[in-house]
């Protein structure tokens, strides 16, 4: 991330409509299998068409509703099995008010484009479904699953709708868009257009689209099958969801105002929200600046420091119940040796994850995140070394366990903690967001494969970050703030989370945590094992009497996952510096009460 960006991520799109009845946003069924699409291929398109896919003309940015599928699209004709290639050249830029582009180089530029997908049904699956590292010195790539479809107007070609993120490399920025082409099972394609009009991303927003030329060669794909029925399986176990204005036909006694759900975030910076309840994900629209996102089902979501609650936290829960429950008061300095002369023998593990060392140059609101030695020397470095040579570097100023200070250092001196101490009980090659987290737990809870890598050092040691750099969807929010207070970290019956450390973190234990109060924070703020926690008796949207302590997970910019005691999860993502949530909780307090 330039230097000069990286102020803004230490403190912790405007929308165009345009009808057309034509298209719809594209669904995903429970099943990828089978002939589904109703249509007969007679669509009238006013953008995207043969002729401009095919000619040399330019393409100009579109509402997304010509990136989605249509409402009459019939089933495809072709098959696509192999391996797309892009000519990369440069696209057109257009920063949406913020002036960074010149802090990056070749931002305007796709990475290079080289990846295999194989079609099921009406839907194209690429081979890697994590994070891509590329070459390119500002983006890395996430693909997901796509959709294709017959128009009659495109010439015995079938149509390709394929949704992809660019990711910041060294940094969690989230920037979503479409690409679409036509193919033949000869291996003929059309150019490639592509558009992004939509971002995470505080402080730095742009469209960017291009056309591109594109080439397919058909290939047989080795583990075909298992692809299919891993994809089958995945879309079966997503939650099942209607629009948000479901809530107010669900529950008609309640009188919900949908409009009021969401509106503690500005609505051109809001990339996606929805509720939880009853076993429903109630799913607001995704708004970009070109029309709503045609696949919001799969709009890729970055962690930012909600990552501290489910890598960080669950981390050591997970630790704390597998291995006799004693992980917590484990000393860093046994098994960071970078901190071990440094003022870290008295801290422990458990006093890590509440940002409670004692060690810190100032307990004020982010002012130790937000200094530029910071930025500089943990937040803008790519190594293991350098970040942990900063992380470890803080001065004693307190007892540990008696101060809150922000820090995204310490989440990333535990994961080190964890990663070496898990080694010592299970090989020096383990890994223990591989095995406690994905393995443990995401592939259990049914998330999406976004989840299954972390961003990590770029370097040998490949450390996880743990204060931030993980990738959702939707779906993988609601299952995680759902496992966390309504499962009570059980699976299938069985405790996976350290009970006691798990209701404490969920103010539901003996322990809440320490106040946040220093700076900025108030009285009715907590922080505990990775997780806020926020007392509703002090706001007076919400009116409740006895103090009502809620947990919620917090990420830059504007994200967070909150977890309500009537058991809903409400969830936002998005990008203005806009954390509340107490204008939403009111409205979803009419359906179920909220105070405690």
């Amino acid at each position: 991330m330039p230097r000069c960006l990286f102020a803004a991520v230490v403190a912790l799109l405007c929308p165009i409509a345009v009808a057309n009845t034509l298209f719809v946003r594209a669904a995903e069924p429970e099943s990828a299998s089978g002939q589904r699409l109703p249509g007969n291929g007679a669509v009238s398109r006013s953008g995207l068409s043969y002729s401009q896919l095919t000619g040399t003309g330019s393409i100009s940015l579109q509402n997304y509703s010509q990136y989605a599928l249509p409402a009459n699209a019939a089933n495809p004709l072709n098959q696509f099995s192999g391996t797309l290639t892009l000519s990369i050249v440069n696209g057109t830029l257009t920063e949406q008010g913020t002036a960074l582009a010149g802090s990056y180089t070749n931002p305007n530029r796709l990475p290079d484009f080289s990846f295999q997908f194989i079609q099921h049904g009406t839907h194209l699956i690429p081979l890697q479904r994590q994070l891509i590292a590329t070459s390119h010195p500002s983006w890395e790539y996430l693909l997901l699953p796509g959709r294709v479809w017959q128009e009659n107007g495109d010439n015995g070609y079938s149509r390709v709708s394929l949704p992809f993120a660019l990711q910041e490399v060294n940094a969690n920025c989230t920037h979503n868009g479409v690409m679409t082409f036509l193919f033949k099972d000869d291996g003929s394609v059309s150019k490639l257009a592509y558009q992004i009009a939509q971002e995470t991303c505080q402080y730095f927003k742009f469209n960017l689209h291009g056309k591109v030329n594109a080439s397919y060669q058909s290939a047989v794909i080795s583990n075909a099958a298992a692809i299919k029925t891993a994809y089958e399986q995945e879309l079966a176990a997503r939650l099942p969801v209607k629009p948000l204005s479901a809530l107010a036909s669900d529950y008609p006694q309640a009188g919900v105002v949908i409009a009021n759900i969401g509106s503690d975030q500005s609505s051109s910076h809001l990339s996606a929200y929805g509720v939880y309840y009853n076993g429903v994900h109630y799913a607001g629209n995704c708004a970009t600046r070109q029309g709503d996102y045609p696949f919001c089902q799969q709009l890729v979501l970055p962690s930012y420091s909600t990552a501290k609650s489910v890598v960080a936290g669950f981390g050591l829960m997970r630790l704390e119940q597998k291995y006799s429950g004693t992980q917590r008061n484990l000393a860093i300095s046994s098994y960071v040796s970078e901190c071990a002369a440094r003022g870290w023998a008295d801290v422990s593990f458990g006093q890590t994850l509440d940002m409670a060392t004692g060690n810190y140059n100032s307990a004020g609101a982010s002012v130790d995140e937000g200094a530029q030695s910071t930025i500089d020397n943990f937040f803008l470095v790519g190594s293991h070394q350098l970040k942990i040579q900063h992380a470890c570097g803080y001065p004693r100023k307190a007892a540990p366990g008696s101060q809150f200070a922000y820090h995204s250092s310490d989440s990333y001196i535990l994961s080190r903690a964890m990663q070496q101490y898990y080694r010592s009980l299970a090989g020096s090659n383990a890994d223990y967001y591989t095995d406690l987290l994905v393995n443990d737990l995401w592939q259990p809870l049914q998330l999406s494969p976004l989840t299954y890598n972390s961003k990590r050092t770029y370097d040998a040691v490949a450390q996880p970050w743990a204060g931030y750099g993980l990738s959702f969807i939707s779906d993988d929010l609601i299952k995680l703030g759902r496992f966390a207070y309504e499962q009570q970290g059980k699976i299938n019956g069985q405790q996976l989370l350290d009970a006691s450390m798990l209701q404490d973190a969920m103010q539901l234990g003996s322990n809440g945590g320490l106040s946040t109060e220093s700076g900025n924070g108030t009285a009715s703020s907590r922080y505990r094992y990775g997780f806020w926690g926020y007392d509703l008796s002090d706001f007076t949207q919400v009116n409740c009497t006895n103090p009502s302590w809620v947990p919620y997970m917090s990420g830059f910019g504007g994200i967070g996952v909150v977890m309500l005691p009537n058991q809903m999860v409400y969830y936002y993502v998005s990008d203005n510096s806009e954390y509340g949530f107490t204008k939403t909780v009111k409205e979803l307090a009419k359906i179920s009460p909220v105070c405690s």
